[in-house]
């Protein structure tokens, strides 16, 4: 979402006249989008401020601003803990960037962390961003009404608001105009898109149209819920040819007991069903998910089960954190929090075990032909080109000879297996050879 955000931004800033800089000492504007999930990034991200802060106080003077998760956080706090800082946006509030920047070069400096009032206000300037590529984020609503006890996302990001399928597939359809061939729809929750609403559609429908949409050929989304991932859903990915066989279902903990503590709404037994369920349906689904390690109150017999539901889902892709406290979240005024040593020995071990297993699978796909959407050049290797299987996997081919498929959805055979990607060539069939088979008839 934080990528979507600054898609926004800059659309907004390209539209005001600026143009990207080289570097921060050539900028006349240096906006810091932040996360704050978790401890780790909102300490990045106010430590990357303070560094800006002072180089600020010599000759080195742009506009200097912060938006996001952090800047909805604190708000105007950091004005005074910050001279050097011009303006701070909230999450509700990207839209009004530009009349932000007419304030600050008037001489003042900003705050502005209100809820946006207006529903349209929340989800406008998508169409002023550059189009990225051949895939595109695309918000369909906002916040989160579940309040798990370790989590910030309702804090800062408000409560759920779901945004008018129109307007969803409007944007879609500019989208795809502009060449963009595969959508990922984003929420906190898709899963509970359009219950608040009085829009007679809930996400599965959702699905159903924008599959409708001419030029759009690949659909994915995030983050599902699991209490509130339906039959309908499953029953729609598995019927529309252009939904991709992959779900993100963050599971966070694998301990009834802990699950309970988080406030999650499942326990065990239901969410293995659901994962049943999945496969079921669709026997070559991505599944991928998160789990926190070290929350309150968790004893090694918990982590013991966590590390159990790994080896018996066996997911394509696991995202792995330690606990840390955000604040106002109940689960940060619980006793019995986890020593530092403790977090950081399981975390050791679920990573360990939960890379083995996607090393495994990736490795199992050797052989096979996928289906590739080629999105770019690899970040890691310019002499490979990159896309995504229709369950998600990374897979990366040979550049030379490829850059013409560009945007193209391609055959790959899968020749190497790696902890987080696949290797491939491109796959072309052997055309049959009738007139060989002719004369060896002949020759009988």
């Amino acid at each position: 979402m934080n990528v979507l955000d600054s898609e926004r931004m800059e659309g907004i800033l390209l539209e005001q006249g600026y143009s990207p800089s080289s570097s921060p000492e050539q900028a006349d504007l240096i906006i810091i989008n932040t996360c704050t999930v978790r401890q780790k990034p909102e300490r990045k991200a106010l430590s990357l401020l303070g560094r800006l802060c002072q180089s600020k106080a010599s000759s080195f003077k742009p506009i200097l601003g912060i938006c996001g998760c952090v800047a909805q956080q604190y708000g105007s706090q950091l004005l005074k803990r910050f001279s050097g800082l011009n303006f701070v946006l909230g999450t509700n509030q990207v839209y009004r960037l530009g009349e932000v920047l007419e304030r600050v070069e008037s001489g003042e400096r900003v705050a502005l962390t209100d809820w946006a009032e207006e529903r349209d206000g929340l989800f406008q300037t998508s169409k002023l961003r550059p189009v990225p590529g051949v895939s595109a984020f695309v918000t369909i609503m906002e916040g989160c009404d579940n309040f798990c006890a370790y989590c910030i996302v309702p804090y800062v990001r408000g409560r759920e608001r779901s945004r008018k399928p129109e307007d969803i597939i409007s944007e879609i359809n500019w989208l795809a105009e502009k060449g963009v061939k595969e959508v990922i729809l984003l929420g906190q929750n898709v899963n509970s898109y359009g219950k608040k609403d009085n829009f007679g559609l809930d996400f599965p429908g959702l699905l159903k149209m924008v599959a409708g949409v001419e030029g759009i050929r690949r659909i994915r989304f995030v983050t599902s819920h699991p209490k509130d991932l339906s039959d309908r859903l499953i029953e729609v990915m598995a019927s529309e040819e252009k939904i991709c066989e992959q779900i993100h279902l963050p599971l966070q903990a694998g301990s009834n007991r802990v699950l309970e503590l988080m406030g999650r709404g499942y326990t065990q037994k239901q969410y293995l069903e659901l994962v049943k369920k999945l496969r079921r349906a669709m026997p070559e689904i991505g599944i991928s998910t998160d789990l926190i390690v070290g929350f309150p109150g968790e004893r090694e017999e918990d982590f013991e089960q966590t590390l159990e539901m790994v080896k018996e889902i066996e997911f394509d892709e696991a995202f792995t954190f330690k606990y840390t406290p955000r604040p106002g979240t109940r689960a940060s005024k619980y006793p019995e929090q986890v020593p530092e040593l403790v977090k950081k020995e399981r975390l050791y071990r679920l990573e360990e075990l939960a890379e083995r297993i996607s090393e495994e699978k990736n490795q199992k796909q050797v052989g096979k032909v996928k289906e590739i959407l080629l999105e770019g050049v690899s970040k890691n290797n310019p002499e490979r080109l990159t896309g995504r299987s229709r369950e998600g996997r990374l897979v990366h081919i040979p550049r030379q000879g490829a850059e013409s498929l560009l945007g193209e959805i391609i055959s790959v055979k899968i020749e190497k297996g790696l902890k987080h990607s696949l290797l491939g060539e491109l796959f072309q069939p052997k055309p049959q050879n009738l007139w060989q088979g002719e004369e060896q008839c002949l020759s009988r």
